[in-house]
């Protein structure tokens, strides 16, 4: 009977847990749904190790190209907004790095807030973040994969570029 009522905590707050962290995306903006869409994988329902097929067959975003060791798709996120997302494979067409960049006109106030969302979103999900000897902002999540998000603007104009970079620590 003890036995029996351990595994029904266990299991309740196995359930708990993952709904808890299904539910962090829930709390974001649109935007970052759109690119991210769930918690319980890595990236867009993806993972590391998955093949390049694979992704090719379900990634829901518009083709844009591809070489080698990369496959690159355009996300519509607003009328004037969308998003590079790329996959890197590695010689066994198996996927070891995913990729978000934005470009956009600069607006201050919007632009905040999409920085603002995107950083609680990856504090609830990683924990605190660390700075690069680039100035981005690092995340590590608990499976040891690597999260970095930066400005990489190339001089100056009315265009921000935003990049995320998601890998497996070497």
């Amino acid at each position: 009977m003890k036995n029996s009522y351990i595994l029904f905590l266990v299991l309740c707050f196995c359930a708990l847990t993952s709904h808890a962290q299904d539910s962090i995306i829930k709390q974001h903006s649109p935007l970052l749904k759109k690119i991210f869409k769930s918690d319980t994988s890595v990236f867009r329902g993806y993972e590391f190790g998955d093949h390049r097929d694979s992704i090719k067959k379900y990634e829901d975003a518009t083709f844009d190209g591809e070489g080698k060791d990369f496959v690159v798709y355009k996300l519509i996120l607003s009328e004037k907004q969308t998003a590079e997302i790329m996959y890197t494979f590695d010689e066994n067409s198996k996927a070891i790095q995913f990729g978000v960049s934005f470009i956009e006109n600069v607006n201050v106030s919007v632009e905040e807030l999409m920085l603002d969302d995107f950083q609680g979103y990856f504090n609830q999900r990683y924990g605190s973040f660390a700075i690069n000897a680039k100035n981005d902002e690092v995340w590590t999540s608990a499976e040891g994969y690597v999260l970095e998000m930066g400005d990489s603007t190339q001089g100056k104009g009315d265009l921000l570029e935003i990049e995320i970079e998601i890998y497996q620590k070497k």
